[in-house]
């Protein structure tokens, strides 16, 4: 099946692999699970954040103690630190979001699904219905929880971002976009997949919100692993990708379709379940037909959520626009290949033919 064989990335400490997925099946399957998690099943680790950002310590102390939680029981830390920092340090707010995801993820068995992630050393492609969601909307993850180089140089001269300066606070992310502090990419392309009847029997509306549930799960553990190696918040960028060969009112219709039947379900079981993972909702290669339809949709979205969405038309979805929200290994393939064929060739020396290093 050629739809098997479509390429992956996965972040192994510091450098992110590629390959397909019969690649990914030779594998050692303990390689593939974050460092920080294999020592964490090593070494039993209760999960504690060496905060660097003195405020996180006590903040998260007296949360942890107004939601009654085990003194030995470190495992939230991350989760209640992350809250704080996206909820502006509203104690009483972090309170209510904090016992509410403790009752969400109880009522969806989220300690199990995160069990059997850690516990079998799960891939991405190894979740349930991988395959078959897959074929309805392709999806493409890259994450790593290692710091970021100073600066980072891709093949098109674009640079981006370092570490956080030293006027920033060290435990949370800047305001509008750092791509110095997201620690993945992840990608839905609504315009290639397979909608027919046929591709939609075997995934069942069910079957992708229990695949979902898994991926949500799985970037949670990133972020985790991050904060407890490095003592500081790391986030993720949502791609959204409009492209489409059949061109706009088809990918409206797949769109529709997707969001209709699969993404209610996925949003009503996901609410509440973990703390704002996303810097940037980027939505990319946007055809110039769809700005009426978002000025009604943009109407109807709360004002917290406008300000991280990011517009870029398919002149703009290039590698130079998505680095300012992305470290530039984690952009897309489908983004990184279109710069590469974009590249203007080198110049033919004099008295011989071009070369490319």
């Amino acid at each position: 099946d050629r739809r098997q064989e479509r390429p992956w990335r996965v972040a192994v400490g510091p450098h992110i692999r590629h390959g397909t997925a019969t690649d990914l099946r030779k594998e050692s399957r303990h390689s593939l699970l974050p460092a920080a998690h294999r020592r964490i099943i090593g070494m039993g680790s209760n999960g504690t954040v060496p905060w660097k950002d003195a405020r996180f310590g006590p903040a998260v102390e007296r949360v942890r103690v107004a939601c009654s939680v085990a003194a030995a029981d470190r495992e939230d830390d991350a989760m209640i630190g992350m809250l704080l920092d996206r909820f502006k340090w509203d104690h009483e707010k972090v309170v209510e979001m904090y016992k509410k995801s403790i009752l969400r993820r109880k009522e969806l068995g989220l300690k199990q699904i995160k069990a059997h992630i850690l516990n079998e050393k799960l891939a991405l492609e190894d979740f349930p219905h991988h395959t078959d969601v897959g074929r309805v909307i392709p999806i493409f993850a890259s994450s790593s929880t290692e710091l970021p180089p100073p600066t980072h140089a891709s093949p098109g001269g674009v640079r981006t971002a370092a570490g956080p300066s030293e006027a920033d606070s060290p435990g949370r992310a800047r305001e509008g976009a750092d791509p110095a502090s997201v620690i993945g990419c992840y990608e839905m392309r609504y315009g290639q997949g397979d909608q027919s009847e046929s591709a939609g029997e075997k995934v069942s509306p069910a079957d992708f919100t229990k695949y979902m549930l898994y991926v949500t799960q799985w970037r949670w553990i990133q972020c985790e692993d991050y904060a407890r190696k490095h003592g500081q918040l790391g986030f993720w960028s949502m791609v959204h990708d409009l492209s489409c060969p059949q061109g706009f009112f088809s990918v409206w219709s797949k769109a529709r379709h997707v969001i209709n039947k699969y993404m209610s379900p996925v949003e009503d079981a996901c609410s509440g379940l973990f703390p704002p993972m996303v810097q940037k909702i980027l939505i990319v290669n946007v055809p110039r037909m769809f700005s009426p339809i978002w000025s009604v949709i943009s109407y109807m979205l709360p004002e917290q959520h406008k300000e991280r969405i990011v517009l870029l038309s398919t002149s703009k979805t290039t590698a130079t626009e998505l680095s300012k929200y992305m470290p530039y290994e984690h952009l897309p393939p489908h983004v990184r290949d279109g710069e590469a064929a974009t590249a203007s060739p080198p110049s033919t020396p004099p008295g011989g033919s071009a070369r490319r290093e």
